[in-house]
């Protein structure tokens, strides 16, 4: 177990009144204490052998009957950490963290609105132009403090897209603002932007990157790095659900939600 799965475990043992200790994430005298009073509750879900399995074992099998109390499906409660139970740990830490499951993402499609209009990647250069000229951009204002993700001194006072895109970003933004609030988007880290414009060409590829044209925003990138698939991403996560809807509403695109890789990228362009 590692110190996040311990500090799921006392919290749910807090939770039931047996743990008093701090969250820590470490498997001390009050954390095994608590184990056992725990375990000594369900002793009759235990298979024949359990009184001579060590402290990390017990300390797994725990885990696995708060999953199975919380009806989060985590198979045998053997004390045996394999791909359920890790999976099962990650449901009940978000359940912990947030009150609910996270969603079924093998079960989401994300949403193929597009009220804007806005065309297909390979025709941005016939829509908008050579990408070898600067667009014509136009700053939006964000409406909760930003700081740039590499240099978070630096605090840009809006994000400067293609005029095309502006009015939409503009409402994506109020909306996502209304929404989370200042505190939270900072929690979250949706504070960090990672720049709009930026004539290049795409990282790993020949072709010209939707930045290009301003039409593209980067979050967080040290969080939600360009190879990072759902398992790392921090864009991925339950609690990030709403931020995606309300860009897809207006018909940007999550490359994290389609392709499952650079989350931190969502554009004005269809894919």
């Amino acid at each position: 177990m590692n110190k996040t799965a311990i500090r799921t475990l006392q919290q749910y043992l807090a939770e039931s009144g047996d743990y008093t200790g701090a969250i820590d994430g470490l498997r001390g005298p009050k954390t095994r204490a608590a184990v056992d009073a725990a375990m000594k509750r369900h002793v009759d879900k235990l298979p024949s052998g359990s009184d001579a399995w060590s402290e990390r074992r017990l300390a797994v099998a725990c885990l696995q009957l708060a999953c199975h109390e919380k009806r989060i499906e985590v198979g045998a409660i053997d004390g045996l950490w394999g791909p359920q139970t890790d999976y099962a740990h990650e449901v009940l830490d978000t359940l912990l963290e947030t009150g609910k499951k996270p969603p079924l993402w093998r079960d989401q499609q994300p949403l193929d609105a597009n009220p804007n209009g806005w065309c297909h990647e390979a025709e941005l250069e016939q829509t908008l132009g050579s990408p070898s000229r600067k667009p014509p951009l136009v700053v939006v204002p964000c409406p909760w403090p930003l700081a740039l993700a590499w240099d978070p001194s630096t605090r840009p006072s809006g994000i400067g897209c293609h005029e095309q895109v502006a009015e939409s970003l503009s409402r994506v933004l109020e909306r996502v603002h209304d929404h989370y609030g200042n505190e939270r988007l900072r929690e979250l880290g949706l504070h960090l932007y990672g720049g709009c414009y930026n004539k290049r060409r795409k990282r790993g590829g020949s072709s010209w990157s939707t930045h290009a044209w301003g039409v593209a925003i980067d979050w967080d990138p040290a969080r939600n790095r360009l190879k990072w698939g759902r398992d790392r991403a921090r864009l991925a996560r339950p609690e990030y659900e709403d931020w995606w809807r309300f860009w897809e509403e207006e018909g940007w695109v999550s490359l994290g939600r389609h392709r499952n890789f650079d989350w931190m990228h969502v554009q004005a362009a269809r894919l």
